[in-house]
């Protein structure tokens, strides 16, 4: 019984990270996609969205 708290805490704080995880990943594809998009212009814009700690 004692373990079984810590156990579902953890469980529940990995489901979290994995959610945040996807839900980063999604916006750094649309992001990169609208910068695609963009051509030349978009190269400035993902710099920029890259030196602010983006993954784009």
């Amino acid at each position: 019984m004692m373990l079984t708290v810590p156990i579902l805490l953890i469980a529940f704080f990995a489901i979290i990270v994995a959610m945040h995880r996807g839900v980063t990943r999604r916006a750094d594809e649309k992001l990169r996609a609208q910068f695609d998009s963009h051509g030349s212009g978009g190269e400035v814009s993902r710099q920029l969205m890259r030196n602010s700690g983006y993954s784009v």
